[in-house]
């Protein structure tokens, strides 16, 4: 399973600037902050180097232009302060920066920064932990909630909430009983919040150690904040105890499908009454990985793996939880799953069945049965109803192109259609290109094949478009398509289903007289359009490649 944490940043109105500042600023302000991050993951994709710094009156962000950053005087860089106690953004105009390095390679940043304020601020970034001037224990008399991830090196996290504070510490490779510092955590997911305040602190360093007891987990941290104080934080976290037993029996429960592109599949399905929902995300990288028996034991393994075989993570992508119908609020109250077992079966006909036990949050042992099918994957964006009748009869909107010895493209672009499919051949037709025969659309490379879709442009589809936007897209998975040869012309008709299993019946004939009509649903929620010759799809707003991945 995957733990995904996007990394994005704006710089507004930020330019690239002279080596010195403009003459004659109105003021002159120190900016001095102990918490310098400069980040070079991107420096190679994006040549930037980002910096972030804050103290009690500035949060500043820039970056450093430059394909790589050593020790020395920059002034290609862009830079914006954000005054806290107004929100005044504050642009650069000019900045220059000097970069340097000690024995122990901590970085440090002079410089000085020209505002659109007319205003030098002068820079001193560097990251120094401070003294602690007060000490303030954090404990909490409930169990925390848990996440763990033993396929990203045994990430860990505990967070738990009061009246005053709101804390979350996210430890990496850390062996169950064994200390950890502050280069064990994943600064990301941490947090230490005072609520009374509003007041989030950032940490500067930490002492700890993590370890069980019976069947209790317990993490303690001595933490510094940039704030001077020393956070005593203790959390721990155990199964709740089972107070009731509740059977739930879930026919025709959903089977989603990502064993080969993300390793689980996923369970989920309601009670016959809909007073219950279940679901359930289990490890696995390919069919013949669906039966067994899986099991969560509450204690993760001793940090092994081993014994955590589904997450009771609540939320994105990977999901496992009981639902339970609130007639109040007219709305499922949702409840994470701590602890549990089950067998999961499957007969040759790929008929799934599911028993197993499962300790909720809410203290309540719930006994699930479940049944389901194997369904295959589906492809993101792929049309889900709207079957596809076509008749093509135009010369000039076929192109057939041989790529290779032994493979073929064909497309077919009108005003309003585009066809487009990739043939594996043993010879070429010198008439037509394509040899005579039946081709089946599957995933072999074997000649007398059409590569089967997966989403991407270089596998077989139909699309509809305005001429500006795709409509539809259908991704073809299985079927067949027969070329044959009338009068030394090309002609085929195509016999397939996309990943949803909507038909789609395409037929080329230059002989034919008319076309009838293209009978497609259109997909509402969703454009597809080419952005600097790049295949875009534009969901509410937001900017996919045809993969599924967002590009912004």
């Amino acid at each position: 399973m995957k733990k995904i944490f996007v990394f994005f940043m704006v710089i507004v109105a930020a330019i690239s600037t002279s080596a010195q500042p403009q003459a004659n600023p109105i003021d002159t302000v120190d900016v001095v902050c102990y918490d310098l991050q400069l980040n070079t993951d991107f420096i190679g994709l994006f040549g930037m180097a980002y910096i972030f710094a804050n103290n009690s009156d500035y949060k500043l962000t820039g970056a450093i232009l430059a394909d790589s950053i050593p020790p020395g005087t920059y002034t290609d860089c862009m830079m914006d302060l954000v005054h806290i106690a107004t929100g005044k953004q504050i642009p650069a105009t000019s900045v220059t920066l000097n970069l340097s390095v000690d024995k122990n390679r901590n970085c440090a940043i002079a410089g000085h920064m020209l505002g659109e304020d007319n205003i030098l601020y002068n820079l001193d970034l560097s990251w120094k932990t401070p003294s602690t001037k007060d000490t303030v224990a954090i404990a909490f008399d409930n169990s925390a909630w848990v996440a763990y991830y033993p396929d990203l090196g045994h990430d860990f996290m505990l967070s738990n909430e009061d009246e005053n504070y709101d804390i979350a510490l996210d430890i990496v490779q850390v062996p169950m009983g064994e200390s950890f510092t502050e280069k064990n955590l994943n600064i990301a997911y941490c947090r230490i919040a005072n609520k009374q305040t509003k007041d989030t602190i950032k940490i500067a360093a930490a002492e700890g150690r993590v370890w069980q007891s019976n069947d209790t987990t317990y993490l303690s941290a001595m933490v510094t904040g940039f704030d001077s104080v020393m956070y005593d934080i203790d959390l721990w976290y155990a199964v709740p105890a089972v107070t009731q037993t509740v059977e739930l029996n879930i026919p025709n429960a959903t089977f989603y499908n990502e064993l080969a592109s993300d390793g689980y599949y996923a369970l989920v399905g309601t009670t016959t009454d809909k007073t219950y929902e279940f679901a359930i995300s289990l490890l696995g990288n390919t069919e013949e990985d669906i039966p067994g028996t899986y099991v969560n034991d509450g204690l993760f393994g001793g940090f092994s793996g081993a014994g955590y075989d589904f997450l009771h993570f609540i939320g994105g992508q990977y999901t496992t939880y009981i639902a339970k119908w609130n007639a109040e609020k007219k709305d499922y109250d949702i409840i994470s799953i701590e602890k549990g077992e089950t067998v999961v079966e499957m007969d040759d006909d790929q008929n799934v069945s599911l028993e197993g036990w499962f300790v909720g949050a809410d203290g309540v042992e719930y006994k699930v049965t479940l049944s389901t099918k194997v369904d295959k994957p589906r492809i993101i964006d792929d049309a889900t109803e709207g079957a596809v009748e076509r008749i093509f009869a135009n010369e000039d909107e076929l192109t057939v192109e041989q790529l290779t010895d032994d493979k073929v493209r064909l497309e077919i672009m009108t005003d309003r259609d585009l066809l487009a499919m990739w043939f594996y051949v043993e010879q070429i037709d010198d008439d037509i290109i394509i040899p005579e025969g039946e081709y089946s659309i599957d995933t072999s490379d074997d000649y007398w094949s059409v590569i089967a879709a997966d989403g991407s442009l270089g596998k077989t589809f139909y699309a509809t478009h305005d001429g500006e936007y795709f409509t539809s897209f259908y991704f073809l998975v299985d079927g067949t398509v027969t070329i044959s040869k009338k009068n030394g012309k090309l002609s085929f008709e195509v016999q397939a289903l996309n990943s949803y299993d909507v038909p789609v019946h395409i037929i080329y004939d230059s002989s034919a007289t008319s076309a009838v009509e293209n009978i497609t649903t259109e997909q509402t929620n969703s454009q597809k359009k080419m952005i600097n010759g790049q295949m875009m799809i534009i969901r509410n707003g937001k900017k996919y490649n045809v993969l599924g991945s967002s590009i912004e």
